[in-house]
């Protein structure tokens, strides 16, 4: 079965955009180095879902990274380094068969590579990663993870590592990521290989068609410009790739605009 786990945030400087998103109500922690890449990141978690607010440490070890094909450190590179949400994770527990999944399927694969970061406290965390795209693509695919450790087991030690806590910002849980992409083939290949449920919806007003893909609680909105309106303005200012992320069940109704993203907190229901 595959969940949603998590959504990247490039930004020059992860322990100053958490800071930032401290001030607004929202529970960051420092997370820790990836040596191999030259990264280190600091971690938003809404219960086994996150975001991670990824920045370059080494430059030369980054660069190194960078070099290999359908990587967040390539797309990071191919953006111009423009800090914002740039890509997010599916989490698995069967990648060695998705591989081969993936394969058959004519998409190009890398992986799946053993890693482990380095904590704060010196303490290892690890995880296998499975990235996968193709030469047509015209949006960037979602890549895979499966941690060493069951989900049961990573939510008792998050927990008593503060790492999930409860928000100062309310009950807070990622509902939904939008996207802005030209056409829905490539969304629909991963939705169907990754045997996942997907709503179609127009919205004659916004001149916008959508297709709603649903991976555990977290729904990914993808929205084709088909007129003028309101995607259609966002398309020709920032092109496509993903617009915001939508957290719910806050205090207030919140929109944050921090290192090149969007964040939408909406109020809980009563």
């Amino acid at each position: 079965m595959y969940q949603f786990d998590h959504l990247v945030h490039f930004v020059k400087q992860p322990e100053k955009t958490m800071q930032k998103l401290q001030q607004d109500g929202i529970h960051v922690v420092p997370g820790g180095s990836h040596e191999a890449w030259g990264t280190y990141n600091t971690l938003s978690y809404f219960d086994m879902s996150y975001i991670e607010l990824i920045g370059i440490e080494n430059e030369e070890k980054f660069k190194e990274a960078a070099k290999q094909k359908y990587t967040l450190h390539a797309s990071y590179e191919q953006n111009r380094r423009k800090d914002g949400l740039t890509r997010f994770a599916i989490r698995t527990q069967t990648i060695e068969e998705d591989s081969e999944k993936f394969k058959q399927a004519g998409l190009e694969v890398f992986g799946p590579e053993h890693f482990t970061r380095t904590r704060d406290d010196g303490s290892i965390v690890g995880w296998q990663l499975l990235y996968i795209g193709h030469p047509n693509a015209k949006i960037e695919l979602p890549f895979f993870i499966q941690w060493d450790e069951a989900d049961s087991v990573r939510r008792e030690e998050l927990t008593e590592r503060g790492i999930v806590a409860q928000h100062p910002l309310g009950n807070l849980k990622l509902d939904a990521i939008h996207f802005a992409v030209p056409n829905f083939d490539d969304v629909e290949q991963i939705a169907k290989l990754c045997e996942a449920e997907i709503l179609k919806k127009e919205d004659l007003e916004q001149n916008a068609e959508y297709r709603i893909v649903l991976l555990g609680e977290v729904k990914l909105i993808f929205i084709k410009p088909v007129g003028e309106g309101i995607a259609w303005n966002y398309m020709i200012e920032n092109g496509y790739g993903i617009k915001k992320a939508v957290l719910s069940g806050g205090t207030e109704d919140k929109t944050l605009s921090i290192d090149g993203a969007r964040y939408e907190i909406c109020k809980a229901v009563k």
